[in-house]
């Protein structure tokens, strides 16, 4: 049997999913593999690095956190034990005492249960322990290599086979290669650089002035001093990372009393303000009462549905791409408003039962509302589409509600902002401790979880016109990401306790805007409402956000090479590039004449674009979009490898019978 020299670019979440299918299937085909791991920092932590304080934390259960397929859903089975991350930290010790977790073992403090969202270093740890498991347990024909240094370059050989320079100059030859470098960072925008000239130029006149682009890695934050305005733009995630860095990473601490948590100053915090386009928090993620792998099971959103509306399309228009917000939009409504009544209709156990049950449950048979024309322009069907399935006008307030708790909203002042802040903020609390059964807002909004494959389907590789596409990313994608992919309710508790402390401050409202003010030497916040213009002076900038992938803007010097030599190009849906390297369906790059590169996958975040949410991780118990891109690509490698071995046999014979017969 021929030996195969594989090269994973990036080994991150998704090249250790590529690498333990790989095991599986050298395992269980015996397979002589060479495998090349380019990697400069340790095997399977990526961004969440092992080595980062523990007040970062993941945004999902550690119980819905794994690294392994699901049973049944791979043809071969991992090489390791396939514990979740739940699993792992009860395995090696870990307990929760107060807000932290250390290795006991088995004594004091409480047990990790299914309810906890654990810090960012504990699944660098776990994501990490996955690879040495899985490194160990290789068959003896496999030899693995890691180069701790970044790919600059990759070019196809005239035997296509494919060369893969390092940073260092070093070359690496390789049969087979696996792109997955995961998130990357981009040039600076017009707006960027403007900002960090203006603190360049001007800290002379304002020592504490900063403009912070990327939060990452948040030890840089150190250099923020106690006496200075923090601007932190963004409330999603990437804010509640900013937000505990500088005030429980500076010390200060947060005390349960009963009327919820307060916090205690250190003396060390700057003053923290928040600013973003609509300045509303992320909506916090509801008590999970559906258990390790509970999920609702839709009856109008479904991937039928979408296949219908399809062939329709293609029948009135000639195209199979879709309109979300005339065509899929309103399913998806329909779905979120049936569960909302449903849940509402009940009491909690009720309501429970129901919504755990399969789909012949009560919920699925409950009464549809009468149909009514939706006023809203953007849930109107198209003229050649069937009319959607409409509901009363309460319920399309409701749904608008559940999206865009701002939308119609003008606010006078800033005071009047405020109170409406803290009210959405200390009501979304209440649902959220209910739970995403009991509570109709979580259970409704949680369906956007649920359906999320159903989304992919409905998305990827040109599922939608350009226009709606555009309109997608820059209108519904943000509202289903604060709505649904929330923090933990915690989160939401702290940020509630900071403002009561002072330590954050409302500053500024819906629409703000920055500005310079260079007599001041500072920047300034800007926002108007309804009686006047507002405006905070602030002294660093910090951008609380994650850059999308474009490849023509990204910084990595392989992408610029690759996209330079016509290795890769960009994919545009008609003229609209959402972001990402153009695909095929099977993962492999189109060059810059639109044909695949054999022998080279891309997976994860470099296709967000032709591809939607490629950043999940896997869940136990279900077939995870990750482990599945994964499978499927190494499974063409095999394919690709067996055909390469019969026609290597096949010229072998004949070269035999050709020398037999001269004889």
């Amino acid at each position: 049997m021929k030996r195969h020299t594989v090269t994973i670019i990036g080994m991150g979440p998704r090249g250790l999913s590529v690498f333990e299918r790989l095991a599986a299937a050298a395992l269980h085909q015996r397979l002589l593999l060479d495998i090349i791991l380019i990697e400069p920092g340790d095997c399977g932590q990526g961004v969440h690095v092992a080595r980062q304080p523990q007040h970062l934390l993941i945004n999902t259960l550690a119980c819905q956190v794994t690294m392994f397929p699901a049973p049944g859903a791979v043809r071969h089975a991992p090489v390791c034990a396939p514990l979740s991350l739940t699993d792992w930290a009860r395995l090696v010790g870990y307990r929760r005492v107060g807000a932290r977790y250390y290795r006991l073992g088995g004594a004091g403090g409480h047990d990790v249960s299914d309810a906890d969202y654990l810090p960012r270093s504990l699944l660098g740890e776990y994501l990490g322990w996955v690879y040495q498991q899985i490194a160990a347990a290789l068959p003896a024909g496999v030899a693995l290599t890691q180069h701790r240094q970044r790919a600059v370059d990759l070019r196809r050989q005239p035997d296509g086979r494919y060369l893969v320079e390092l940073e260092s100059g070093y070359l690496v030859v390789s049969d087979y290669v696996f792109l997955t470098t995961g998130h990357g960072s981009n040039l600076p925008s017009d707006l960027d650089a403007w900002l960090a000239k203006f603190a360049q130029d001007h800290a002379r006149y304002n020592a504490r002035l900063a403009f912070v682009r990327q939060a990452y890695p948040v030890e840089q934050l150190a250099r923020i001093g106690a006496d200075a305005r923090v601007a932190i733009q963004g409330l999603g995630l990437s804010a509640h990372d900013v937000i505990a860095e500088l005030t429980v990473g500076r010390g200060g601490e947060f005390v349960a009393g009963e009327g919820g948590l307060r916090y205690v100053r250190s003396g060390r915090e700057p003053q923290l303000m928040l600013f973003s386009r609509n300045c509303l928090p992320y909506a916090a993620r509801g008590v999970n009462q559906k258990g390790l792998d509970g999920r609702h099971q839709p009856r109008h959103f479904t991937p039928d549905a979408v296949e219908a509306l399809r062939r329709q399309a293609l029948i009135a228009r000639g195209s199979r791409q879709l309109d979300f917000g005339r065509e899929l939009l309103p399913l998806l409504k329909r779905e979120m408003i049936e569960v909302y009544r449903a849940t509402a209709a009940v009491s909690p156990p009720a309501a429970i039962a129901a919504l755990a049950a399969p789909p012949a449950s009560a919920l699925h048979s409950a009464a549809i509302a009468p149909a009514a024309t939706s006023p809203v322009a953007a849930l109107r069907p198209a003229a050649a589409s069937p009319p959607p399935p409409t509901v009363p006008l309460d319920d399309d307030a409701l749904f608008a509600d559940l999206l865009f708790p701002l939308q119609n909203r003008q606010f006078a002042s800033l005071t009047e902002f405020r109170h409406f802040f803290r009210d959405w903020l200390q009501a979304d609390l209440a649902e959220a401790r209910k739970g995403n059964l009991a509570s109709p807002t979580k259970a409704a909004t949680d369906v956007l979880r649920d359906v999320r494959a159903t989304l992919q389907a409905a998305i990827e590789h040109g599922g939608l016109t350009p226009a709606s596409h555009r309109r997608f990313l820059n209108v519904w994608h943000p509202a289903i990401n604060r709505t649904a992919f929330g923090p933990p309710l915690r989160r939401n508790e702290e940020l509630l306790a900071l403002l009561d402390a002072g330590v954050i401050q409302l500053q500024a409202g819906p629409g703000c805007s920055i500005d310079i003010d260079s007599a001041d030497s500072t920047y300034q916040l800007r926002t108007k409402f309804s009686n006047g213009l507002h405006h905070a002076a602030a002294d660093v900038i910090v951008m609380a956000r994650l850059d999308p992938f474009f490849p023509e803007t990204d910084t990595s010097l392989l992408i610029r090479n690759v996209l330079k030599r016509g290795l890769i190009r960009p994919y545009y849906n008609g003229l609209f590039h959402p972001g990402g390297i153009d695909i095929n369906r099977a993962g492999q790059p189109l060059d810059a004449h639109g044909a695949p590169l054999p022998n080279l996958w891309a997976l994860g975040y470099l296709t967000e674009g032709a591809h939607y949410y490629t950043h999940a991780l896997p869940r136990p118990q279900l077939r995870s979009r990750q482990v599945l891109d994964a499978e499927h690509s190494v499974a063409a490698m095999l394919a690709t490898m067996g055909g390469n071995q019969r026609r290597g046999s096949r010229r072998r014979a004949a070269a035999s019978a050709i020398s037999d017969s001269t004889l």
